[in-house]
């Protein structure tokens, strides 16, 4: 008797130690989801140029339609604090106090603010799936320097990466301390995911997230072009629910190193990245 009781014990330490089936993420039409996220950003540029940016923003994400393979998801930007700093000239936006908005951020970011967007993601694994988007006025009109750096050193505030950062799945049979990747690639970027499962407790994991991105961007500032070449180096963290897929927290830190083109010479650059994002 004593053996069968050890047995049972030993047997539920291991269902609680593995992953549950990974299945599928699980929403309902017209499910919300709130997400507060932070970015902080310190960079040193090319001949002593320094860029510092902080940033706050609330998304608010609704379910639109749901699919045998896929979710519709709206994504609305509806709160944005920005406050930045590049070779000593401050640029500003407060979408709670707009008069007070540096002109250039406005016009990048007064088009976006409660416009809904809708994007399709995977069901099975939370990613955007590709679809060619209707360029708006807002972007073909976006030459502000600050913000198209920014854009280089933390590329998670675009439409896709908001939606599909809201869910993270465990594939299937994955135990505590193992580690699956996943490679992406484009035009002009490479980026492979490492997670590994630290930790089961109930529906809630913990996954220790290291991410290297290697890009090549173009760069518009006072009527020139440059190119820039960056390598991201990310270590983070997600805690997600098992039972439907739903991310409650992401934090990570990235350190970015890398050159800007410029007169025919790469001028080196760096920056550090640090970000949380909730979910409610």
């Amino acid at each position: 008797m004593k053996r069968i009781y050890l047995s049972l014990i030993c047997l539920t330490a291991s269902v609680f130690a593995f992953a549950q089936p990974a299945g599928k993420i699980n929403l309902a039409n017209g499910q919300k989801i709130v997400v507060e996220s932070t970015t902080d950003i310190q960079a040193s540029l090319t001949m002593g140029m320094e860029l510092t940016s902080t940033s706050t923003s609330v998304n608010a994400l609704e379910v639109k339609n749901s699919a045998p393979t896929n979710y519709t998801i709206s994504n609305t930007l509806t709160k944005l604090k920005m406050n930045t700093n590049m070779m000593g000239q401050a640029n500003n936006y407060d979408s709670d106090n707009k008069s007070g908005n540096n002109e250039e951020m406005s016009k990048v970011f007064d088009d976006k603010l409660n416009k809904p967007v809708d994007i399709t993601i995977d069901n099975t694994t939370g990613l955007a799936v590709t679809q060619k988007k209707k360029q708006s006025q807002a972007d073909v009109d976006e030459t502000n320097a600050t913000a198209d750096i920014m854009k280089i050193f933390s590329d998670n505030a675009s439409d896709d990466a908001i939606v599909s950062g809201a869910f993270e799945m465990v594939p299937k049979g994955k135990a505590v301390g193992d580690s699956w990747a996943d490679t992406a690639k484009s035009k002009d970027m490479k980026t492979i995911r490492t997670y590994t499962l630290k930790s089961i407790s109930g529906n809630e994991a913990v996954i220790q997230a290291n991410v290297v991105t290697n890009a090549v961007n173009k760069l518009n500032f006072q009527e020139m072009e440059f190119e820039v070449k960056s390598e991201t180096k990310t270590n983070g963290e997600i805690i997600t629910d098992l039972s439907n897929g739903l991310v409650k927290k992401r934090t990570s830190v990235a350190d970015i190193t890398g050159s800007i083109q410029m007169m025919g010479q790469d001028m080196p650059i760096s920056a550090k990245a640090t970000s949380t994002n909730i979910y409610k």
